[in-house]
């Protein structure tokens, strides 16, 4: 059983230009700053497919036995079919048994197709980006003041005697 199986691919992807925009704006209390960043691409795909099949060359069965066989959808295309030889072929009543010496020369037709596919494509990309940034300051001052009275005072016989305060 010979299978030759053949598949080219090329894919090209291009781009070209990229246009980036910074803009930067004051703000009161900070910095606003607008990024416009625009892209511009042109974008070209080619896709080559190139398939060929080679398939089922002196294909030898022997002792198969085929039970509940379904074939669906199944397309040949350019084959030939050549030498073919049939021995030791028996057939069983009551069971479908099948023992088959089978030779098989079997010669298919290249085929081959090719799939181009070229597509141009030209997108326009926009990226807005804002950001703020504000500053704020705080200033805390605090002021402690501390007042020491002191107050003596004597009684006596001879009346009060002051002596002072003490700050």
């Amino acid at each position: 059983y010979y299978y030759y199986y053949y598949y080219y691919y090329v894919r090209t992807y291009v781009t070209y230009r990229t246009v980036r925009t910074v803009r930067t704006v004051p703000y009161r209390y900070g910095t606003v700053r607008t990024y416009v960043r625009t892209y511009v691409r042109y974008v070209r795909y080619v896709r080559t497919y190139v398939r060929s099949y080679v398939t089922l060359r002196y294909v030898t069965l022997r002792y198969v036995t085929l039970r509940y066989v379904t074939l669906r959808y199944v397309t040949l295309r350019y084959v030939t079919l050549r030498y073919v030889t049939l021995r030791y072929v028996t057939l069983r009543y009551g069971y479908v048994t099948v023992t088959v010496t089978v030779t098989v020369t079997v010669t298919v037709r290249l085929r081959t197709y090719v799939r181009t596919y070229v597509r141009y494509g030209t997108y326009v990309r926009t990226y807005v980006r804002t950001y703020v940034r504000t500053y704020v300051r705080t200033y805390v001052r605090t002021y402690v003041r501390t007042y020491v009275r002191t107050y003596v005072r004597t009684y006596g016989t001879y009346g009060t005697v002051r002596y002072g305060t003490v700050r």
